[in-house]
């Protein structure tokens, strides 16, 4: 049987307007689920988004991945924490430079807020790594990343529910993993290291992004009765 947590879950409003998402967020408890704003949203409704789904009483992951020189993300993440936003993330591939310029942001914030760090992209494969230069393969290079983040106190990554368990167990249990490319219906889409929820809960990661086995489910309040069946 499988046993969420309350807010394990962060549902993905990948949509083109606030509208669209509310075709989810109507059938969720805030109680029991986090929402997930990515840059499709974010660049279509802006900042005020945020206000939005707060005043709903949902806490948000604000998903942008920033990477970018060092001040600019520390200038950037300011902003962010601002909103008041629960958690976000920078890319891990910037750089030490820029993950403790992101820290220092994360620092200089009155606002309590989590940061994490992406590693590798779960669209992406050993061979899609060596189109780009990259000679690790993926296991290690989230393994290197994630210890830069570990290192800069990062609350925790981004990874696959396959690199979670050596993770915790090199990092400790503390470290945060969020992990999408969440199959209810098994079916991969775009991504390639995808797992079922099943593995994800038996991995013991400590948030489970879902997006389009919601958004694009035949039934969506079904499918999110469903998820709440599980929260224990």
């Amino acid at each position: 049987m499988i046993h969420l947590r309350s807010k394990q879950v962060i549902v993905a409003l990948d949509f083109d307007s606030y509208d669209q998402a509310m075709s989810v967020c109507n059938n969720l408890d805030p109680e029991k689920f986090r929402l997930k704003v990515g840059k499709q949203l974010y660049s279509a409704e802006g900042p005020k988004i945020l206000d939005r789904f707060h005043q709903l009483g949902f806490e948000v992951f604000l998903d942008l991945k920033f990477h970018d020189i060092p001040n600019t993300v520390y200038k950037a993440l300011k902003n962010v924490f601002a909103l008041g936003v629960w958690m976000t993330n920078i890319h891990l591939l910037g750089g030490t430079e820029m993950i403790q310029a992101a820290k220092e942001a994360q620092l200089a914030s009155d606002k309590e807020n989590l940061l994490i760090g992406v590693t590798v992209l779960t669209s992406l494969k050993d061979s899609h790594l060596k189109e780009i230069g990259i000679t690790k393969d993926t296991n290690s290079l989230v393994s290197e990343l994630s210890l830069l983040a570990k290192k800069a106190s990062l609350d925790g990554v981004v990874c696959s529910v396959h690199e979670v368990r050596k993770l915790k167990k090199n990092f400790g249990l503390d470290f945060l993993t969020v992990t999408p490319g969440i199959r209810i219906q098994q079916e991969k889409g775009d991504q390639t290291r995808v797992a079922s929820l099943e593995m994800a809960i038996e991995e013991n990661t400590d948030y489970i992004v879902l997006g389009r086995e919601i958004s694009q489910a035949e039934n969506i309040s079904k499918m999110i009765n469903k998820l709440e069946s599980y929260i224990i």
